[in-house]
């Protein structure tokens, strides 16, 4: 899990502002490197974030996925980098696909 340090007098804010990039492609590939073999009840585990008093860890379970790689989407759309983009549409499309396997019994 890769891990981000605070600089002196950095609020958690200003880590997320100042470390913005690093965090979202941290969760794309994170999602992309287990995606496939997530249990239902597993989580991923992101990002760490090291502050003078706390350390912050960003988690992610099965159903927050999707979610969260529509918010990359958002991020990525947003500073123009179309094919991480299209990675993240590409990995919501299989997990829909996946979910839909599974409801349905198919194999």
């Amino acid at each position: 899990m890769k891990r981000i340090y605070s600089k002196e007098g950095e609020t958690l804010d200003d880590i997320f502002k100042n470390n913005e990039y690093e965090i979202y492609n941290q969760v794309l590939e994170s999602i992309k490197e287990s995606y496939r073999e997530l249990g239902d009840k597993e989580v991923i585990n992101v990002i760490s974030i090291s502050t003078k008093d706390i350390d912050y860890s960003i988690n992610l379970k099965r159903e927050k996925l999707a979610p969260s790689l529509e918010k990359c989407i958002a991020f990525f759309e947003r500073i123009e980098e179309y094919e991480k983009c299209q990675e993240c549409v590409n990995i919501i499309k299989e997990l829909k696909k996946n979910k839909q396997e599974v409801e349905y019994g198919i194999s």
